[in-house]
């Protein structure tokens, strides 16, 4: 299975435009996800980026705002203070081109009265569609706490845009006590587009290198469900291009 990978970073000085395009991968630009940036230095550092990947020939993905935001909340201002860090993250992947933004569920799994989930699907619902008539990109909603894979689909269901899909982080998914990895595929199926591949013992979001057999785990679980999304290593790598070579080596196997 061909698939396209693209590599997650959080600093400039972990992007070569030369070797990422011999290796033939992307980048997933996270650094904008931090508060602390958005407020103080973001003008910098997008200049930077945006001369490091200016003809870039790969993906360009962003991870957008997250930290404490909730665009469900019943509280006005919180919506306000999440519409503002989710429209700065925007256009901040309009300037650098970026082709998919990611964004986390804000799902809260303590949540149980099921008309209150429901309320909450549907609010949210309206920020997204607000938000996806102002920007020419795919925004990808990335499961982070819940436990159940279909509160994740029922949100995407809700939003029912074909510019908003999945991003299912394979460690998130695995930090589950209820669910097995593969409940995810199963249950969300054609709704994920992209993957944030890294471990963990389980206990708690390590971002691990996956071993080799849950490379081969993974790559089951692909050819199984019959889809090809972008795979985005958001793992610490001492070697790109041996670590490329690697998954990608896993993922020809049959």
């Amino acid at each position: 299975m061909n698939y396209k990978i693209v590599k997650c970073i959080n600093n400039p000085k972990d992007f070569s435009k030369k070797l990422f395009e011999d290796l033939g991968i992307g980048i997933e630009i996270q650094d904008f996800a931090s508060p602390n940036l958005l407020d103080n230095g973001w003008e910098n550092r997008l200049m930077e980026y945006k001369d490091l990947t200016k003809n870039f020939k790969g993906v360009i993905s962003l991870h957008g705002s997250f930290l404490d935001l909730n665009p469900s909340s019943p509280d006005n201002k919180i919506r306000e203070i999440t519409w503002d860090r989710y429209i700065h993250s925007l256009n901040i992947a309009k300037k650098l081109e970026a082709k998919y933004i990611v964004f986390h569920s804000q799902i809260n799994p303590w949540l149980k009265d099921p008309e209150i989930k429901i309320i909450k699907d549907k609010r949210a619902g309206i920020f997204w569609r607000k938000v996806i008539n102002n920007y020419d990109i795919k925004i990808l909603i990335e499961n982070v706490f819940e436990d159940d894979p279909k509160e994740l689909a029922n949100l995407i269901d809700e939003i029912d845009h074909p510019n908003i899909k999945i991003c299912l982080d394979i460690g998130h998914a695995n930090l589950s006590k209820e669910t097995q990895i593969k409940d995810w595929f199963d249950i969300l199926g054609d709704r994920i587009e992209y993957i944030h591949l890294h471990w963990n013992n389980e206990v708690y979001d390590e971002h691990n290198m996956p071993t080799n057999f849950n490379l081969k785990y993974f790559n089951k679980l692909l050819k199984e469900y019959e889809i090809s999304p972008i795979i985005a290593l958001e793992y610490e790598v001492e070697d790109v291009a041996r670590e490329v070579d690697r998954v990608r080596e896993f993922s020809n196997k049959n």
